[in-house]
């Protein structure tokens, strides 16, 4: 049995909190909801961070809203495995410190990504072997999220697609007087395997194609990729993956390594699309 605590807010969809309630194997410790907001009435309300994590043996943050670096770092030290919704809002310098005290830790962290369920993406990541070139083409869906966040969540699912580091960027941007923006990018990895993603926030169809030793995949979507997939049933199975890894026991595995590689990415976009007088 794995006792979940759980950090809230009045964004935390509590459909989503009565599926956790239902997994096998858990019960859910307490519930500490930030700001004015009110924990549901059969959740055990607790006040204080701290306390909850001494009644926990792993904790949900289930926020839209980015999580404080020290709140993380309490959590952390604490030794208590950690699911995110949302990606924190982090420098270069904090994410490598996290890393350091995960490691030390010898915990479980998990980052949400809806773009690692996309079934396109699932399959080659349970792959050894890289794609050799992954080309897409795809839009912002700038309802929901910034492009920029939009875009860290892409490049951070795409790099575990790639199953490397980056080596070096290409960057292209054209932004118009709508505050239309396009953006073309090249990504080459360590091991050889290239991106080409080619984003904007015209609602125009998107493809993609991805191409390794055996095969060409390639698959159309209408909308943008973003949006391809109904996000709480990808929540639910991500956090039923984290709570499955945290109940085993057997492996510990970090999520910020590979959030280093896509904020280093992100930086460098940003920095590229600044000389051409894009602030993004």
């Amino acid at each position: 049995m794995i006792k979940l605590g759980i950090f809230g807010d009045q964004s935390v969809n509590l459909q989503l909190l009565k599926q956790i309630k239902k997994i096998p194997e858990t019960t859910i410790s307490g519930a500490c909801f930030y700001g004015n907001a009110v924990a549901p009435t059969w959740l055990n309300e607790i006040s204080s961070p701290a306390d909850l994590m001494e009644l926990s043996d792993a904790v949900l943050f289930l926020s839209d809203k980015n999580i404080g670096n020290d709140l993380i770092r309490l959590v952390l030290r604490k030794s208590k495995h950690v699911y995110f919704k949302t990606i924190p809002n982090l420098q270069i310098k904090e994410v490598k410190e996290l890393i350091d005290l995960e490691k030390e830790a010898g915990i479980i962290t998990f980052i949400y990504n809806p773009f690692n369920y996309i079934p396109f993406f699932e399959s080659f990541q349970q792959k050894n072997e890289k794609p050799f070139l992954i080309n897409i083409r795809t839009c912002f869906e700038g309802e929901g999220s910034k492009a920029s966040h939009e875009l860290l969540l892409l490049v951070t699912a795409l790099s575990r697609v790639a199953q490397s580091n980056y080596k070096k960027l290409d960057v292209v941007g054209l932004g118009e007087q709508t505050d239309q923006l396009t953006i073309d990018l090249r990504i080459e990895f360590n091991n050889g395997c290239v991106i080409h993603l080619t984003i904007s926030h015209e609602k125009s169809p998107g493809l993609c194609e991805i191409f390794d030793q055996k095969e060409k995949s390639r698959f159309e979507f209408k909308s943008s990729l973003y949006a391809i997939h109904p996000h709480i049933n990808q929540e639910f199975l991500a956090i039923s993956n984290f709570i499955g890894q945290a109940s085993n026991q057997e492996k510990k595995s970090g999520s910020f390594d590979n959030l280093l590689n896509g904020i280093q990415i992100l930086n460098e976009i940003k920095e590229h699309l600044r000389f051409s007088e894009i602030i993004f």
